[in-house]
């Protein structure tokens, strides 16, 4: 039960760190970086709720559908880097 409370107070530390670079950056990457930062948050909120309420098999079945959703995530935000460097010459956003 601690282990779960402690989960869930550092997935919210991890939420409020990625949310704060999500707003404040300038930079493609590092918004890239803070959202990646949001999803994990998002993983470990999960796992720490289903350990505090004892269920099994949801941290399972979240789990490969976090790891796809984040792996098409990265595909598509590095293709949308590329392509953005490709015309702006820069990666510093407007």
């Amino acid at each position: 039960m601690i282990l779960g409370d402690l989960g869930l107070v550092i997935a919210i530390i991890l939420l409020a760190i990625g949310a704060y670079g999500l707003l404040n950056s300038k930079n493609i990457i590092r918004v890239l970086l803070s959202s990646e930062i949001i999803v994990n948050a998002s993983i470990l909120m999960v796992f720490s709720a289903s350990s505090i309420l004892n269920h099994v098999y949801l941290p399972i079945f979240f789990s490969i559908f976090a790891i796809g959703m984040a792996l098409i995530e990265v595909v598509v935000a590095f293709a949308a880097i590329f392509l953005y460097y490709r015309t702006k010459g820069s990666l510093e956003v407007e």
